[in-house]
């Protein structure tokens, strides 16, 4: 019973000087805030490109074409006359001016050519690339509910998920993971670390605790800071509706939380009992979080990446916490569940293994 108010004692006591250490939390949230602020804006840039449309033709034909323009995914559509077209073009505002010509109607009756002219900024290959492939669709689109269609080739479309997710809401998944992993890792590096800085480690070897205690309290208590940050990220989602597992899919992505948690909250002890510096600490925490993140699919899906990075990230945890909580949150799957599972279990073990051997060590050595 005295060991277990040991621990509890220790835990509790990280956990206060970490919510009163305003450089702690600015380290554990800083980078996974600013990560999302780079999701919104990249998200704003390329998801649908800004683009004048000059309709010369007020003929219903025309409008129709107008209509399905502004309906569609790929163009953020501002109505202009010929010169504010050529204006916005000059001046960056939108990246291409698309031209409905005067002759469309009668040209499209008599069954003439009927051009559409689409003027781009070819500034880079990416944007550009999207309107050459978006404006042929939206007029595929266009013919598609015609009787005399002549375009013969239809495209018939069947989708893996049952529905779509938006950019920002998945990318929130390996953020989600960066923020464990940091809290784990940098918190519970610092935590340890401060010990030895500040030398409050030989009162607490001198306190009559065993050693084990102090380890699993330092442990712990890593564990339970991460747990409570994740529970308001995750309440403030579920709220939001923008991450919100179906029935109890909520059971499986609290299980990979967890697992994630306690995995980086060994490595953060290991971390701190073999820097026992603050400043070296976080650096080598928040280097190795952040290279966790981009392998785990921070800015992509792994899985289209280059193979020589697609087969280091098989290696590596998180990318099989990420690939656990997207399908639970998402897609309300459990393909690949044991597997993931099985890893970020096996990866808890060892994160734990190496953080009591390092401070058991580091211990012995004070």
């Amino acid at each position: 019973m005295g060991a277990l108010r040991a621990v509890l004692a220790i835990a509790g006591k990280d956990i206060l000087t970490w919510v009163r250490t305003p450089s702690a939390i600015a380290v554990s949230l800083l980078p996974p805030v600013a990560f999302l602020l780079i999701i919104f804006i990249v998200a704003g840039a390329t998801g649908r490109n800004p683009v004048a449309v000059v309709a010369e033709d007020n003929g219903p034909q025309a409008q129709r074409l107008v209509s399905i323009l502004n309906e569609s995914d790929a163009f953020r559509v501002q109505p202009a006359t010929p010169g504010e077209a050529a204006q916005l073009l000059d001046t960056l505002q939108v990246a291409a001016v698309i031209t409905i010509p005067a002759s469309f109607d009668d040209d499209y009756r008599m069954h003439r050519p009927d051009p559409v002219r689409i003027r781009i900024n070819n500034l880079n290959l990416d944007f550009t690339n999207d309107l050459r492939r978006s404006l042929p669709t939206a007029i595929t689109r266009f013919y598609a509910g015609e009787p005399d269609n002549p375009i013969m080739v239809g495209v018939a479309e069947s989708d893996l998920r049952p529905h779509d997710v938006d950019l920002v809401q998945f990318e929130l998944v390996p953020i989600l993971v960066l923020l464990l992993t940091l809290m784990g890792v940098v918190n519970g590096g610092l935590a340890t670390a401060r010990e030895f800085e500040d030398l409050t480690i030989k009162a607490l070897l001198l306190a009559p605790i065993g050693r084990g205690a102090l380890i699993a309290g330092k442990i712990l208590g890593c564990w339970v800071t991460t747990m409570l940050v994740a529970a308001l990220v995750l309440i403030l989602s579920a709220v939001s509706g923008i991450l919100r597992p179906a029935g109890w899919y909520w059971l499986p992505a609290l299980a990979v939380i967890g697992l994630i948690a306690l995995a980086a909250a060994g490595v953060g002890a290991a971390l701190g009992g073999t820097l026992r510096r603050f400043a070296p600490v976080s650096a080598a925490g928040i280097n190795l979080s952040i290279y966790l993140f981009f392998l785990s699919g921070g800015i992509s899906v792994a899985a289209f990446l280059p193979g020589w990075i697609q087969t280091i990230a098989h290696f590596t945890p998180t990318f099989y916490g990420v690939d656990a909580l997207e399908a639970a949150i998402f897609y309300q799957s459990t393909d690949n569940l044991g597997r993931d599972v099985a890893v970020l279990v096996l990866t808890a073990a060892g994160g734990l293994v190496l953080g009591i051997m390092s401070l058991r060590r580091r211990l012995v050595a004070s």
